[in-house]
C-alpha cells in the first residue's frame, strides 16, 4: 500500500540475507519470521494486532488480521497461499501493512529470492515518532539482524540511498548501517560511533553510525557528508562490500 508522506519524514530500513536452502521457505516459516519482528516493533509503539496482509486492493487488505499474541493468523496464512502464482518457485513477496496512511503509517516487505540471489526485508514508517530516537532503532535493527542473519541493513530516508549515497554498487552507511563484521574504532575512526549486534556469547556484526544524537536527514549537507565520509573510508580500508558480495 502506498502513503502520502515526505520522504524527509519517512525511514527506511532495508535488510539483506540469503536463504540456507535451495528452495524457498515455507510459507509459516517465512510469515513466522516477519511475526517476530512485529513483536519487536510493538518496542516502537506498532502493536502486534494492527498489522494487515497486503491483498488486491485495500479493502481486501484491511478485512484481514496478519498476526496475534501466539504467531502468524490463519487468514494471513490463507491470503499467502491464495496469491501465491502457480508454478513460481523461485521468488515470493510477502507484505503486511498496519492500515495507515500518511503520519503513522508503516509497511512490511519481505521478498524471497533462490539460487543465492539476495533476499530483502523493507520496512517503512511514514513520520512515527519512535524511529526518531537513535537507541530505537538501533535495537530494531540489532533484532533483525539476529532474525534473518543479515548480510547487511541499511538505515535512513531513502532519498540519501537514491541520491546521496557514496557508491552505487555498495550498502550506504545513511543514518546506520550493519553488516556482519566485527569491527573497532581504531579500524573505523571516522564513524561517529560503531555499536556491537550480539548474538548469545558471540558478537554477530556491527552497527556503523553516522550521527547519534538526532535523526538523519538526507537535506542535512553536514550528515551526508558525514555518511559519505564514513562510506569513501570504509571502501579504502576494504571494510565496505559490493552488494554482490554480500
Amino acid at each position: 500500500m502506498q502513503t502520502q508522506v515526505s520522504e524527509e519524514h519517512s525511514l527506511n530500513i532495508e535488510l539483506t540475507y540469503r536463504l540456507a536452502e535451495p528452495q524457498l521457505p515455507a510459507i509459516e516459516d517465512a510469515y513466522g519470521r516477519l511475526w517476530r519482528f512485529a513483536s519487536v516493533l510493538t518496542r516502537a509503539g506498532l502493536p502486534i494486532e494492527k498489522w494487515h496482509p497486503v491483498a488486491s486492493n485495500k479493502k481486501a487488505t484491511l478485512r484481514n488480521i496478519a498476526f496475534d499474541a501466539n504467531g502468524p493468523t490463519s487468514a494471513a496464512i490463507a491470503v499467502a497461499n491464495r496469491s501465491r502464482r502457480a508454478g513460481r518457485h523461485i521468488a515470493r513477496s510477502l507484505s503486511v501493512w498496519n492500515g495507515v496512511y500518511e503520519d503513522g503509517g508503516a509497511i512490511l516487505c519481505d521478498a524471497h529470492v533462490i539460487n543465492r540471489q539476495l533476499c530483502c526485508l523493507d520496512l517503512k514508517v511514514f513520520d512515527i515518532a519512535a524511529f526518531r530516537h537513535f537507541a530505537t532503532v538501533v535495537d530494531l535493527v540489532s533484532e533483525a539482524a539476529r532474525i534473518w542473519s543479515a548480510s547487511s541493513v541499511q538505515v535512513g530516508p531513502s532519498g540519501y540511498f537514491f541520491d546521496h549515497k557514496a557508491f552505487e554498487t555498495r550498502p550506504g552507511v545513511g543514518w546506520m548501517l550493519y553488516l556482519p563484521l566485527v569491527l573497532t574504532a581504531p579500524q573505523l575512526p571516522e564513524a561517529p560511533a560503531l555499536i556491537p549486534v550480539i548474538d548469545g556469547e558471540h558478537q554477530r556484526g556491527t552497527i556503523i553510525a553516522s550521527v547519534v544524537d538526532e535523526p538523519f536527514s538526507a537535506t542535512n549537507p553536514g550528515h551526508v557528508k558525514i555518511a559519505n565520509a564514513v562510506e569513501t573510508s570504509m571502501v579504502d580500508r576494504g571494510l565496505l562490500p559490493l552488494f554482490t558480495d554480500l
